[in-house]
């Protein structure tokens, strides 16, 4: 187990989990911190924003991973 969370893999789904970690946490703080809350036009953008990082982030996980699987050893 330790050698899959010190693969490069492993680094790439730990950091990608303390993302999502720290975006609950920040809708959290700004839905208790803003006068008016989070409205929902604007929950939609962070989310949105977020999801498309997400997208881009699990493609370059897919792309390393095909690269590394193709190379001989």
């Amino acid at each position: 187990m330790r050698n899959r969370l010190t693969s490069d893999l492993g680094v790439y789904a730990l950091s990608g989990l303390f993302s999502l970690v720290v975006f609950a946490v920040a809708l959290t703080i700004l839905g208790r911190t803003l006068p008016g809350g989070l409205g929902s036009r604007q929950l939609v953008g962070l989310v949105f924003g977020y999801l498309l990082f997400i997208g881009a982030y699990t493609a370059a996980w897919f792309i390393y991973s095909e690269i590394d699987s193709r190379e001989e050893i």
